[in-house]
């Protein structure tokens, strides 16, 4: 059962896991060793507000009226949430906390006198990274069926139909030529990207509404590929909160997502409604996780027995805030240098590779190249764990990095200044000698 606490005491702060992006022909990752699990694409900074309005139109009093708000937070930790404040006209919720990480807030007799409205909005402060990974189905391990992780996720539910005979037929013939877990899911996932055509509906309809029919919104995409990864041995559950398309935007419709489980990997993201397999942008905002135990998959549910004659609606606003505005956490901060400097180190090995250095000079460019992808694995390894102290060691592989591939693009400029000034040379004396 759900288990209530203050409401101001409750800070969400979520770290991120995952696996990703950086190979080289000179740079090997083996099991035995650290690899990297994911790379950071992008870091966003901001400020979310969740308004909620029910209005009775009636000419009766509303006396018994509950309001469920699941909090937004993200057990996957790709997500640093604060909540900021809490506020309604009928004074502060009770706030439930399940087994699962989800949290709620909850509103109970709430009274709305005749054509008057109740309110609710919370706001949060918010650092989202967007990972991106790339599956090595070698560096994936076998599961722990026996783990309660393994049960929870590749069993049947409501709207994720997954030991339904069609289900299961229609799994099994996705992935019978498939040699490894990965590959099962990027079958699964090709197959519903393929398989539905997008059309908003009115209810939730569900995994095998969508199978059979081929159509769906982004429910019917995430509950698909959900069941279907299921049904083949393979943990995935469903994500459901908010997406923003930029900074600045404000919504009323919520959105879901999934995420199916490697060993070694951890939580890999996937939105078949937005075709984005392995990778996740930085604004998506979860609140629900997993199976919920207080409410379904919804950004809200408000109960009462005129339910049908009262009216409700959401709005959500994401707004850009200073990264300065986490000045108070220094992990945080560290969090934003780190990323930055990463990312410029990136930005600098790309152009030594560019500009030509690693035919010119390929001891420096690979130099650089492992330097990087160490302060990544570092990076990665800093996020997971919340050791501020390998912020430290990753900007100074970062830096290191950089730095070689700056003695690589400045040498390479030389010997392209060089092989001009001798062209230019030969040229004046060819010129010469016919003038003569």
């Amino acid at each position: 059962m759900p288990k209530p606490m203050q409401a101001n005491t409750l800070i969400l702060t979520c770290l991120i896991a995952g696996a990703s992006l950086f190979t080289s022909s000179t740079v090997t990752q083996v099991t035995s060793s650290p690899f990297l699990k994911y790379e950071v694409n992008d870091v966003l900074t901001g400020y979310i507000t969740h308004t909620i309005m029910v209005h009775n139109p009636t000419s009766n009093t509303v006396t018994d009226g509950q309001l469920t708000v699941p909090l937004i937070g993200n057990e996957t930790a790709r997500l640093y949430t604060i909540v900021q404040g809490i506020s309604s006209t009928m004074g502060q919720p009770m706030i439930l906390q399940e087994n699962s990480q989800n949290a709620y807030a909850l509103w109970e007799n709430i009274g709305i006198e005749a054509q008057d409205s109740f309110s609710v909005e919370i706001s949060y402060q918010v650092l989202s990274l967007s990972p991106s990974y790339t599956i090595d189905s070698e560096l994936a391990g076998s599961y722990k069926e026996d783990s309660e992780l393994y049960r929870r996720y590749t069993q049947s539910e409501p709207l994720i139909e997954t030991d339904n005979l069609k289900i299961t037929a229609k799994a099994q013939s996705i992935t019978s030529n498939c040699t490894n877990v990965y590959e099962k899911a990027v079958k699964i996932y090709d197959f519903v990207i393929r398989h539905l055509r997008y059309a908003v509906q009115d209810e939730e309809r569900g995994a095998l509404w969508a199978l059979d029919n081929g159509a769906g919104d982004c429910s019917e995409y995430s509950y698909l590929f959900v069941a279907l990864c299921r049904a083949v041995g393979i943990p995935a559950r469903i994500e459901a909160g908010f997406v923003f398309h930029y900074v600045g935007e404000t919504t009323e419709d919520g959105h879901m997502w999934t995420e199916y489980f490697l060993e070694n990997y951890g939580w890999v993201p996937v939105d078949p409604t937005w075709r984005l397999f392995n990778t996740i942008d930085c604004r998506h905002f979860a609140s629900i996780q997993g199976k919920p135990e207080a409410i379904s998959y919804a950004n809200y549910v408000f109960n009462n027995t005129m339910e049908s004659e009262l009216e409700d609606k959401q709005t959500v606003y994401l707004k850009p805030c200073p990264s300065s505005a986490f000045n108070n956490s220094q992990f945080m901060r560290d969090l934003l240098r780190t990323v930055q400097r990463v990312k410029q180190a990136k930005t600098t090995v790309l152009v030594a590779k560019f500009s030509g250095a690693t035919l010119i000079f390929r001891l420096e460019t690979d130099m650089s190249e492992q330097s990087l992808l160490e302060s990544k694995i570092v990076l990665a390894e800093a996020i997971e764990d919340s050791e501020a102290s390998k912020f430290i060691d990753s900007t100074q592989r970062a830096e290191d990095a950089a730095r070689t591939a700056w003695v690589a693009i400045v040498k390479t400029m030389a010997a392209y200044l060089g092989a001009l000034v001798i062209v230019l040379i030969g040229m004046l004396v060819f010129l010469t000698r016919r003038a003569v």
